[in-house]
C-alpha cells in the first residue's frame, strides 16, 4: 500500500521507456466500407454462380 502513502512522491522517471514517438499517421482498424461492400458483392455473386451451375 505504498502507493497510497501521501508522504511519498510518485517517481515518474522510472516509468519512462525509450519508445519511439507516435507516427503522424494512424492505420484504421477497419478497412474502407466500400472495399468491404465490393468484396461482399463479389463473394455473393460467386456463390450464386456456383449454386446455379450445380443444378
Amino acid at each position: 500500500m505504498r502507493q497510497l502513502d501521501p508522504t511519498r512522491k510518485l517517481d515518474t522517471g522510472a516509468e519512462r521507456t525509450n519508445r519511439p514517438a507516435m507516427p503522424r499517421f494512424c492505420m484504421p482498424a477497419m478497412p474502407p466500407l466500400g472495399l468491404v461492400a465490393v468484396i461482399h458483392s463479389r463473394l455473393r455473386t460467386w456463390q450464386q454462380r456456383l449454386h446455379h451451375h450445380a443444378r
